[in-house]
């Protein structure tokens, strides 16, 4: 009898000792690229081995429907991108792994979009920075047990999905984590980490994704370097970190085709009535201390970009179409009713006025409780890693949309550790900027406020609300009618909203229609210096053709200069201060109010005083 069953013993010794364990599903399965009638999965099976999806309209898999089987191996980590198509528009799938022709790990579901144009309301949720701890703590991943009870149709992670740059090498600057693949692959794992609160929202939610600089490559990095701004130094990295990072996206997340998969990873997607504009900010980016020159004749560093310094085409050799030429032309082919820039950085131009402010104060030592002194310079130093850091890239972009009449476009943005919302009076186009999923509050809007900058009118996580909880950001579109921004913390409270309805004109302007009462916007740039910028300007909105005067005292009443009365139309104005007095020199530094005075046809008036700060 032995001898009669020493065969098959034989074979399962060899089967083991060929195969060395059985194969595993170590991570996923989950949903991306979700469209109208197809979707994209992700699963990593380990040792190599034959993975599958199948789909359902039903959790027992009734009529089932499976993608086309991928083989995974090593050189991917083990990681397979299964595709399914033709799928049906707004329904609920159930989907599971099959590992080998074996269903394997837990039932998962997703919904497919509406169809592209159709005026349905949905809702999403977005935001950035997530620490994955080694040594979890409490209440880490408590933001995600929180999104997961929104009837979300798809959650967006912009940027800093873990922190692998703080693993780097303080003796090889040079050798970043992206210079590895190695590194690039275990990123990956860590983000997608069974064990992580994310989960509780990929069971039921597909996922969209781009990197910012901590997981691309480091702190404020550029496409082939990043900043050391204690030493004024850029450090040059091999362009292999670019490469690896931009493979890693492509081979390891189920992402939507992208527009220049060379240049980077920028796509564009739709659900409804809505597009999405997933902007890439690192890989095309020129170095962020390139717009800072020091002049010898005041023996001082300036704020001087030159045109060429850009964000999103910062290198011309890029074979194909660049990132901004790419925005540009889908922002004008777009017929959605809402269009979505997702940017990783904050792009309300208001915080222009730190760099300016800290340019002029450079040698200035501030002190902020809870991060102690430093340079007023090294504040905007960093500020100029966002949109303002890269002037000619904003206003040609706000220029664009104006010249063209884009109507509804809406920015979401993270990076910043904190949360808020602008309705675009002071960013150029309506914001809402949502960080910290997991990670210390920064407090960026708190401390901004505490030096004059209130710049989010829409509120959040400031002085006001107190709230510097873990938070994310919710967007509901209500069809063509409107949109609601959100922040919402990780009990559940909501810390700030602000209603963005459909615009007549474009979204520069906030709509272009006259405005129902008289509005004085704030100059920017405000803090401003005659000798290294032309003016400050001051917008106002009249909501009927009226006679205007102007008029800046300093803060003891004294006139300083006036301009004669002017009859204007109903709508957005304009006045440019230079900086000087009725005799025309140049006022001394100081604080000016500026008031503006209008009078309309029916002799009914009104007014309204901004403060001015002027640095000689």
């Amino acid at each position: 009898m032995k001898i009669r069953f020493l065969p098959v013993f034989v074979l399962c010794v060899n089967a083991t000792l060929l195969t060395g364990h059985a194969q595993t599903l170590t991570h996923g399965p989950f949903a991306g690229a979700v469209t109208s009638n197809s979707a994209r999965f992700y699963v990593r099976v380990a040792p190599a081995g034959d993975a599958v999806i199948r789909l359902s309209l039903s959790p027992n898999f009734d009529n089932a429907i499976v993608t086309t089987a991928v083989r995974t191996d090593s050189s991917r980590d083990f990681a397979a991108l299964l595709d399914i198509s033709n799928l049906q528009p707004d329904q609920r799938y159930y989907y599971q792994a099959l590992v080998n022709g074996q269903p394997t790990g837990e039932v998962r579901s997703f919904r497919t979009f509406f169809r592209e144009g159709e005026r349905a309301p949905f809702q999403f949720a977005f935001g950035s920075c997530v620490v994955v701890r080694r040594q979890p703590q409490p209440g880490d991943g408590r933001v995600f047990t929180v999104m997961k009870n929104d009837d979300l149709r798809f959650f967006l992670q912009i940027g800093d999905w873990c922190y692998p740059d703080t693993t780097d090498s303080q003796t090889n600057r040079q050798r970043v984590f992206s210079a590895d693949m190695g590194r690039v692959q275990t990123t990956y794992r860590a983000k997608y980490d069974s064990s992580h609160a994310l989960q509780h929202v990929l069971r039921t939610t597909p996922i969209d994704y781009v990197f910012d600089d901590h997981d691309y490559m480091n702190d404020d990095a550029s496409a082939l370097s990043y900043p050391r701004p204690d030493s004024m130094r850029t450090i040059e990295v091999s362009p292999v970190a670019r490469e690896n990072s931009i493979r890693g996206y492509q081979e390891l997340f189920p992402g939507y085709p992208l527009a220049n998969a060379q240049g980077g990873i920028w796509h564009k997607f739709t659900c409804g009535n809505a597009d999405f504009f997933m902007l890439d900010t690192r890989s095309q980016r020129r170095p962020n201390l390139d717009a800072f020159v020091y002049n010898p004749a005041t023996d001082s560093i300036e704020f001087a970009p030159d045109e060429s310094h850009s964000m999103l085409a910062g290198y011309s050799d890029l074979p194909g179409e660049d990132q901004m030429n790419w925005l540009l032309r889908e922002l004008r082919a777009s017929t959605a009713d809402w269009k979505f820039i997702v940017t990783t950085v904050p792009f309300n131009r208001g915080l222009r006025r730190v760099i300016d402010l800290s340019v002029a104060l450079q040698d200035s030592i501030v002190f902020v409780p809870g991060y102690g002194s430093g340079s007023l310079l090294r504040v905007g130093l960093g500020m100029a890693d966002k949109w303002v850091g890269f002037p000619a890239d904003q206003e040609r972009l706000l220029q664009f949309i104006d010249d063209n009449q884009i109507k509804n476009v809406i920015m979401l943005s993270g990076d910043t550790h904190t949360a808020a919302i602008d309705d675009g009076q002071n960013g150029g186009l309506p914001e809402l900027m949502a960080g910290a999923l997991e990670q210390s509050n920064s407090r960026l809007v708190l401390l901004l406020e505490l030096f004059g900058f209130n710049i989010w009118n829409g509120g959040g996580q400031n002085l006001a609300s107190g709230n510097f909880n873990d938070a994310y950001g919710r967007v509901t579109v209500f069809g063509a009618d409107s949109v609601l921004l959100e922040i919402v913390d990780e009990f559940g409270a909501r810390v700030a909203g602000k209603t963005i309805r459909a615009a007549s004109g474009t979204a520069v302007t906030s709509n272009g229609k006259a405005p129902g009462s008289f509005q004085l916007l704030q100059s920017f740039p405000n803090p401003f210096s005659p000798a290294q910028q032309p003016g400050t300007i001051l917008r106002y909105e009249l909501p009927k053709p009226s006679y205007v005067d102007l008029v800046i005292y300093d803060l003891t009443g004294r006139r300083v200069r006036s301009l004669p009365t002017i009859w204007q139309q109903a709508g957005m104005q304009q006045f440019r201060w230079d900086g000087r007095d009725a005799a025309g020199e140049f006022a001394a530094s100081g604080v000016y109010l500026m008031r503006v005075n209008l009078t309309d046809l029916q002799g009914r008036q009104q007014s309204a005083t901004r403060k001015i700060v002027l640095l000689r």
